[in-house]
């Protein structure tokens, strides 16, 4: 039972710690907006410091403000003129920080993207942080392997820069003792900290350590050196009081070790008189119930009730953590029963049992369940008891089992941790697998790459084929009917009247029809030339086309067209483009009866524009049969990517828009 005491008062030791090193940077840094950086970043003229502003300000304000750093993210990429990999460096390390409290897969990804850059760049403390928020978060994972190697690399790259960084080795030392700590390697934990006091001289970040540092050694039932470690920090005057709550927290779980309850209730109630004059809820919820145990131990009940009192009484507090809630209902449940106060007892521990299952935190039931065992006895309902009775065992069979579970990992980790010479040796004994394995991986790596390449050839292949293909079904459509009707009215020719009129007629019908047909092969010839593939010579033979048409038809024209386009033009992508084109510009001429036209070719982001407007008669597009030559523009819209959105109204003119994407 006091094994179980101490670890729980290890764990909110590190918490409190860590809401404590929180408190303190608040103090240290004054807000400010990101509306007010923004503003002091705009006063400055260099891009550079810009960036470096950013971050300084990202780290000092809004290290524990995800969504501000995210946007502080998105302002530096916006920055021009830097360097490209030093932009994409500081934003993963943002990105990096932002993740930190959500995900730690993210946060890894976006750390480990950061560090790289970071260290070719020699940005040496942003290196850093980005190694020991990637440690951090493989600790966080269980992946402690990882995170102490990480840890062991950036002591010692730092040792190596020596006065070129700023950033505090003493920062890495403190995490690795931490990490030691949490799998019970707790004589590697003490080298870590005794290291960390070597670089440190601040009393806060002192007695921060100093508390981990005392606790290690109860860990390993040096109770008298743990005191002796701890003890000074009592002498210090300023320190911050969340600090100060704490060491005198952790100096009454050490003096209860040593059964000297008086000084554990003396420490403990100047803990607790700390927590409340400082107002420091998350401090204080875990320390009232502590005390009020304290004092049912020594039977002493009145003191355990005014503590009582006051916790019933206190305003509720957003701070509040479920299983700070369920050790203050358990300790009033436990009260009550000490008071015979059996059905308030039933009451607060009902509402402890509430939480628990609410928040899956049953393993803090075993002594909910003594007590309402317990209770159920004194007012004899012997079936209840039983019931309550057989709970507490069975969830303290399930600690147990749990705690057996993690001792036999952490066991692992720890004789990883303390064995990597031995280690090292029989990873050689593995060098000429690993060689074998590489060799494999290399041959397989070859295949691979022969796939792709022939999957690769294969796709150019039937693309070029389906281009083949298409091309083919284009001569059919658009000159098999022109040469037919070519035929058809040259027999017309003979078989008419002899007439002259009519012979004429036919075989002026026969040359348009020739022309057309010449000028379909013309345009399908020029649509597969390569020498043609030039967005120049595309918008040239788009003008001039459009000048002809409009020009004979006495219309007039404006054209709006980019000198030039940054992606090249495809031959499937210009042959349906120029034949969407041809057909708006020859639908227009011949039906719309208009007197103005706009043309509009443009690129905008990964998308292409071509927009034609007239302010002829306009139609109504709804009345349109099929078969006409507006479903052959959607139809070719749609072989490349393409969208239509065709505005027309009988007497307000007529304007399509397409968009075609070339992402």
């Amino acid at each position: 039972m006091s094994s179980l005491n101490m670890k729980l008062n290890i764990i909110l030791t590190v918490i409190l710690l860590l809401v404590a090193d929180s408190l303190i940077a608040q103090q240290r840094a004054p807000s400010i907006s990101l509306d007010e950086i923004k503003k002091q970043i705009e006063q400055l003229e260099s891009q550079d410091d810009k960036l470096r502003t950013y971050i300084e300000m990202s780290n000092r304000y809004f290290r524990n403000a995800p969504d501000s750093l995210l946007v502080i993210a998105d302002e530096i990429k916006g920055l021009e003129g830097l360097q490209g990999e030093k932009k994409e460096a500081f934003i993963s390390f943002l990105n990096a920080n932002a993740y930190r409290l959500m995900n730690a897969d993210s946060a890894i990804f976006y750390a480990s993207k950061a560090s790289g850059k970071l260290r070719e760049l020699k940005e040496h403390d942003s290196y850093l942080m980005m190694e020991n928020l990637q440690a951090m978060q493989y600790a966080r994972k269980d992946q402690y392997l990882e995170a102490e190697s990480l840890y062991l690399d950036a002591i010692s790259y730092r040792s190596e820069l020596e006065e070129q960084v700023e950033y505090p080795i003493q920062f890495f030392y403190g995490n690795l003792g931490n990490l030691y700590v949490t799998v019970g390697a707790h004589d590697l934990a003490i080298q870590m900290f005794e290291k960390f006091l070597e670089y440190e001289d601040s009393p806060p970040n002192r007695c921060n350590i100093l508390s981990k540092l005392a606790n290690s050694f109860m860990e390993l039932d040096d109770r008298d050196k743990a005191i002796s470690t701890l003890s000074p920090c009592l002498e210090f005057e300023n320190l911050p009081p969340p600090i100060m709550a704490i060491v005198r927290s952790n100096l009454s779980a050490m003096y209860k070790q040593k059964n000297d309850t008086d000084r554990a209730i003396q420490l403990l109630e100047e803990a607790a008189t700390i927590s409340s004059r400082y107002r420091i809820p998350n401090i204080g919820n875990a320390h009232l119930p502590r005390l009020g145990d304290l004092y049912l131990e020594e039977n002493m009940v009145e003191k355990a009730d005014s503590v009582g009192r006051i916790i019933k009484t206190a305003p509720p507090t957003p701070f509040s953590r479920p299983n700070e809630d369920i050790v203050k209902y358990e300790f009033l449940s436990k009260l009550h029963l000490a008071k015979a106060e059996y059905s308030e007892s039933l009451s607060y521990a009902d509402q402890a049992i509430e939480i628990a299952e609410k928040h899956n935190l049953s393993r803090m039931m075993r002594n909910v369940y003594e007590h309402r065992a317990s209770a159920f006895e004194k007012t004899g309902d012997l079936d209840n008891a039983l019931v309550n009775e057989r709970l507490q065992r069975r969830h303290e069979n399930e600690i147990n089992e749990s705690r057996i579970e993690r001792n036999e990992a952490m066991l692992t980790v720890r004789y990883q941790l303390q064995n990597k010479e031995a280690q090292l040796m029989d990873a050689n004994l593995e060098i000429e697998n690993i060689r074998l394995r590489n060799m494999l991986i290399i041959v397989g790596l070859i295949l691979i790459s022969g796939y792709m390449f022939y999957r690769y050839r294969l796709y150019y292949l039937l693309r070029e084929e389906r281009t083949r293909n298409q091309i083919a079904r284009d001569l059919h459509d658009d000159l098999s009917g022109t040469l037919s009707s070519i035929s058809f009215f040259s027999e017309a020719a003979h078989r008419v009247n002899k007439e002259r009129g009519d012979s004429e007629r036919f075989l002026n019908i026969i040359t348009k029809s020739a022309v057309e047909a010449k000028e379909k092969i013309n345009d399908i010839i020029w649509a597969i030339d390569p020498s043609k593939d030039d967005w120049s010579v595309f918008l040239k033979k788009c003008k001039r086309f459009a000048a002809d048409v409009l020009d004979s038809n006495d219309i007039e024209y404006s054209f709006d067209m980019d000198e030039d386009f940054s992606f090249p033009v495809e031959l499937q992508f210009r042959q349906n483009l120029w034949l969407i084109y041809k057909e708006c510009i020859t639908n227009l001429s011949k039906h719309s009866k208009a007197t103005k036209v706009g043309i509009t070719l443009q690129e905008k982001r990964d998308h292409v524009f071509l927009s034609i407007v007239d302010n002829g008669l306009g139609f109504d597009p709804k009345s349109l049969k099929s078969g006409n030559g507006i479903d052959n523009i959607r139809y070719r819209a749609e072989q490349i990517q393409g969208t239509v959105d065709l505005e027309s109204a009988p007497g307000e003119g007529t304007k399509w828009n397409f968009t075609f994407s070339i992402s």
